[in-house]
């Protein structure tokens, strides 16, 4: 659960865009969240229940189209068959052709490292556009999974900026669906 630091943000940050992809697979085999290590680079997928099928993802690809370019990232074969190959191996079911209902890509922002994108590190980087009163924050890296406490800390570096307000609910404890 490491945030990282807040800084003023720096004229240009390095940055890439790290492409994931997910698969929605026909059939719900799973009973609860899977995590499996995909056997060809050990990587981290998840498989899931899904609307009464199956999701499996993500992919971490260096997107490299035009991020100009008003159209959505699209999943890629060898991300469909890292995907379909990952889940099979773990769930036999999934061995024979099975129905793909839909894929989609998103993309992140990731600071440039070394290495696989992957096997960065995960930091979470907010970056002001000043120090006292913010008007702009940037969120760089992170993790979904931290998404929570992401949100906190940004709020908190917000907080002098907005004007006074009477809290609501504590999303530390607000329970996302039943």
């Amino acid at each position: 659960r490491v945030l990282g630091h807040i800084t003023p943000a720096p004229a240009q940050l390095a940055v890439d865009l790290v492409q994931g992809t997910h698969l929605v697979v026909a059939g719900n085999i799973t009973h609860g969240i899977y995590y499996v290590e995909a056997p060809q680079d050990q990587r981290a997928v998840f498989v899931m229940p899904w609307q009464g099928n199956t999701l499996v993802g993500t992919t971490e690809t260096v997107y490299k189209d035009d991020p100009a370019v008003p159209l959505l990232p699209l999943p890629q074969k060898q991300e469909h068959d890292y995907l379909m190959q990952t889940l099979a191996h773990y769930f036999p079911a999934y061995r024979n052709k099975p129905v793909i209902l839909s894929a989609f890509a998103g993309l992140r922002v990731l600071p440039v490292g070394e290495g696989k994108a992957f096997s960065r590190p995960r930091e979470t980087i907010l970056h002001v556009d000043r120090l006292e009163c913010p008007r702009l924050l940037t969120v760089y890296g992170g993790k979904l999974t931290a998404y929570r406490l992401t949100a906190e800390r940004v709020m908190q570096r917000l907080v002098s900026a907005l004007p006074s307000r009477t809290v609501r609910a504590d999303t530390r404890t607000l329970i996302l669906s039943a």
